[in-house]
């Protein structure tokens, strides 16, 4: 039962790496969001990611927004 566990944790440790753009692993967290889809810094520590959002009163679209990524 503990190997099985062990072989679907790594199984799904695999798939996630896999499933990761090769260019996200490189270069610092962004603390502006200009594009979707980046990883940035959210204000209490952990990495976000940026979102399209409603843009503010005066603001020139595109805008976005950092999110957290889970």
């Amino acid at each position: 039962m503990a190997n099985r566990i062990r072989s679907a944790i790594a199984v799904t440790a695999l798939a996630m790496w896999m499933a990761c753009d090769p260019g996200s692993h490189s270069g610092p967290a962004l603390a502006r969001c200009e594009e979707a889809g980046v990883q940035c810094q959210l204000p209490e520590g952990p990495l976000g990611v940026c979102e399209r959002t409603t843009c503010a009163t005066g603001a020139t679209p595109p805008c976005f927004l950092c999110v957290p990524q889970h």
